[in-house]
């Protein structure tokens, strides 16, 4: 399901048209990636950083989308997580966002 959403997300924000264009879209699919990664991520997709900043270098478009992607993780994680997630899953997702430099 991941890897359906990540390479959906990819294409649509491919070209500054189909990002335009498809904004909304995009949106809810970024929201939806973040909703699973809270879940997988650091145990189960530890290279969720390594591969958004792949997919940034691709292309100006996609960097922007992936720029906005760690926005909602941002303020998921940091902002409004506190009653959706444990104590102790928050402090794993901020250390591995500050182990890798985010």
């Amino acid at each position: 399901m991941k890897n359906h959403i990540s390479k959906a997300i990819e294409q649509l924000s491919s070209n500054e048209a189909s990002l335009q264009m498809e904004k909304l879209y995009i949106g809810k699919l970024n929201i939806i990636l973040v909703q699973m990664l809270k879940q997988e991520w650091p145990g189960r997709w530890r290279g969720f950083i390594p591969d958004l900043v792949s997919a940034a270098k691709t292309s100006e478009t996609i960097c922007e989308n992936c720029m906005a992607i760690l926005k909602l993780l941002s303020e998921d994680v940091f902002d409004f997580s506190r009653g959706e997630m444990t104590q102790q899953k928050i402090k794993a997702v901020e250390q591995s966002l500050n182990r890798q430099g985010i």
